[in-house]
């Protein structure tokens, strides 16, 4: 079958040459692992050191400055994903957003919990720990030659699931899962629908409008290009925002006091154990105290070049490319983890194998192609795995095609 349209090609040929500028790491590298880690553009860098240097020359002496840059920050987190800025919060990472939001929900004895057998680790180190705590049981779907079916799923949850909580997009194959009918069925049983989505939010479309999760967590170092900022984000739909509680809390999730912070910090008769009222956004379940205000700089520049293009216009451009690495490893003969021609499963993740060769060998291969400055991953789990390769807006053709001549070489 063949995947190559002439003109998608060339706009992505076209769409990336103008990135690259941005990624000068480009320059020397084939760089197709933002799956691992997403590259960070010149505009962030350039936004947390010119901040970083007005702190050294004046001091943070404006207290108004912390609130503006998160109010940007949440209305372009909130843009990238369809939602509203008082459904979004910030947090470290990925892991850390989902400890909060299970948390939140509060599992426990007698709760069962919905999950399958291909989830990052750290998904599942989140979830396991926290039942064995609490005493809930977890439920594993497990996978058919890579996908879901959706019995299987319906056959998992009852009347006491809490919760079915999954990747959008499987980091092993890059499936995106059945997520329409994963909502159907949670809403059958009124479980929660909690979803890891940093592999899926600012790779290809996403918009909470029509997935419709009560949950989306996305760290922000793979596709929303913040390596090393330590800022991601939380979706919480707004519906659920007065039913959830998340103590302690801080003064930053607070509304601020009608004297102004500036008069409440000098109030000699303040009682200081009287609480402010509590933030009716997302915002207080965010940080508790001083947010890192040059991390959130950098990640708010970021998610607004990922705006500037448009989400559209990068899904059309990232499953181009999948199309031309797709006729590539077919040409090759080589085999593809978890194919199929349904594009609405398609991510920007590919995972595939050489045939004739073992997966020890196919680690290998990787590790060579490292020492020549070509970025890709060995990834596996749940009897599948291979070479994984994640391009990005910044990636071209060009980058595939030098990608499988190093491969056919090493295969001689």
């Amino acid at each position: 079958m063949a995947f190559i349209w002439l003109n998608l090609i060339t706009v992505a040929r076209l769409f990336s040459v103008i990135m690259r500028e941005e990624f000068p790491v480009l320059k020397k590298t084939v760089y197709l692992n933002t799956a691992g880690y997403g590259l960070v553009p010149q505009r962030a860098i350039k936004k947390v050191v010119s901040t970083a240097q007005r702190l050294l020359e004046e001091g943070p002496w404006n207290s108004s400055f912390e609130e503006k840059v998160l109010d940007e920050a949440r209305r372009e987190a909130a843009k990238i994903i369809g939602a509203e800025a008082e459904e979004v919060f910030f947090t470290t990472s990925t892991t850390t957003g989902l400890s909060k939001v299970i948390a939140m929900v509060g599992f426990k004895k007698g709760d069962n919990v919905v999950s399958f057998d291909l989830e990052f680790p750290g998904v599942a180190s989140v979830v396991k720990t926290y039942c064995s705590k609490v005493g809930c049981e977890v439920r594993i779907v497990r996978h058919r030659n890579g996908f879901y079916a959706v019995e299987d799923i319906e056959k998992a949850v009852d009347e006491k699931t809490k919760a079915i909580v999954a990747s959008s997009v499987q980091w092993v194959n890059g499936l995106v899962m059945p997520l329409k009918e994963m909502r159907e069925i949670a809403d059958r049983v009124s479980a929660y629908l909690i979803l890891d989505s940093i592999q899926h939010i600012g790779a290809v479309k996403f918009n909470v409008n029509e997935i419709k999760p009560d949950f989306a967590v996305a760290g922000g170092e793979k596709w929303l290009l913040s390596t090393w900022f330590g800022v991601g984000l939380v979706y919480v739909r707004k519906e659920l925002l007065s039913e959830l509680e998340s103590p302690p809390y801080g003064l930053h999730n607070m509304e601020e006091p009608a004297e102004t912070w500036s008069q409440y910090w000098f109030n000699p008769d303040k009682d200081c154990w009287k609480l402010l009222e509590l933030k009716k956004t997302a915002a207080r379940f965010e940080w508790a105290g001083t947010p890192p205000i040059l991390g959130v700089l950098g990640f708010t520049e970021s998610l607004k070049l990922l705006n500037e293009i448009g989400i559209s216009k990068i899904h059309y451009h990232n499953l181009s490319l999948k199309e031309k690495l797709i006729d590539i490893i077919i040409e090759l003969n080589g085999e593809i983890v978890t194919f199929t021609e349904n594009k609405e499963n398609w991510s920007s993740i590919t995972t595939f194998k050489l045939r004739n060769i073992s997966l020890k060998e196919h680690y290998n291969i990787v590790a060579e192609l490292k020492k020549r400055n070509i970025i890709v991953a060995a990834r596996g789990a749940g009897g599948l795995g291979g070479i994984r390769v994640s391009p990005h807006l910044y990636n071209t053709v060009d980058d595939l095609e030098k990608l499988f001549e190093v491969i056919k070489e090493l295969i001689k």
